[in-house]
């Protein structure tokens, strides 16, 4: 995907080619269907410099870029097609149709884009760490605490950190751990701190967020990148709880071995405890 490609050398492009690969990066659906001249128009570039950029993908050139971009979509749009059950361009003044409307937006981009290999890596690398290290603060707490509480169920060495005891955790991991910096926009300052202290120390490093080109991406191995873009002043999380979804049932599909004994064992003790009624 165009996305790991600028991930991957991100780092090494003069500053007006970093700006138009975060604006491909960030807006793929959009960047598929505009001209180099309209994606320098957008970014605040030149021409040239978008056409540079697609020779530093390892292109021969934009047409040739945005022919891949636009096959990477195109690849999807049947199956979104499907989630389209609605008038996207009606103008709706109903506040609950409205922010549905933008979840579903969410949504459809996410179908779009999230990459599944990274998917794949991501619950590999949770199931064959020592320890697993889970941390989100602010908003991106619940999305952390969510991933947390399914995923213990299975893997006992999974751990949430909270904000009293990030450092002593990254001192005490190793090259055998795992820390998962979980942030979106406005991203959390501690967050990608703590992810870049981790990489730092030798652990292995992973970051859920919403684009392979955020402040989490430096520092991290393996990058979940889930676009969400917020209703109003709220944090959208319909589509990175979708994704956790996804990850999650991924995770336990490659534990299923013991998998299935442990839900049993778990239900037990439910109706035991009396934990539901």
């Amino acid at each position: 995907m165009i996305q790991r490609l600028i991930q991957e050398r991100l780092g090494d492009l003069p500053p007006g080619q970093a700006e138009v690969a975060r604006f491909i990066a960030q807006n793929p659906q959009e960047a598929a269907f505009l001209t180099a001249a309209q994606i320098g128009l957008r970014v605040g570039v030149s021409e040239s410099t978008v056409i540079r950029l697609a020779m530093a993908l390892g292109y021969p050139g934009f047409p040739e870029m945005k022919a891949a971009l636009a096959g990477q979509v195109k690849d999807q749009l049947s199956t979104l097609e499907r989630l389209h059950r609605y008038d996207e361009s009606s103008v709706e003044p109903s506040l609950l149709r409205r922010a549905l409307r933008e979840d579903m937006s969410n949504l459809s981009g996410a179908l779009l884009s999230v990459d599944e290999e990274a998917l794949e890596a991501l619950a590999s690398a949770i199931v064959q760490a020592k320890e697993t290290y889970i941390l989100g603060l602010r908003s991106a707490h619940s999305l952390a605490y969510y991933l947390w509480f399914y995923l213990s169920w299975f893997l006992p060495h999974v751990q949430l950190l909270e904000r009293e005891t990030i450092w002593e955790r990254i001192t005490q991991g190793t090259s055998e751990t795992l820390f998962v910096g979980v942030s979106f926009p406005r991203y959390t300052r501690l967050t990608v701190e703590a992810l870049e202290a981790a990489r730092a120390k030798g652990l292995s490093t992973a970051a859920i967020t919403d684009s392979s080109v955020s402040p989490l991406a430096a520092y991290a191995q393996i990058v979940l990148a889930i676009p969400s873009k917020p209703i109003s002043f709220i944090d959208s999380f319909s589509a990175p709880m979708s994704v956790l979804n996804a990850l999650i049932l991924c995770v336990v599909e490659k534990c299923k071995d013991h998998a299935e004994e442990r839900l049993e064992e778990l239900e037990h003790i439910w109706r035991e405890r009396k934990i539901y009624l």
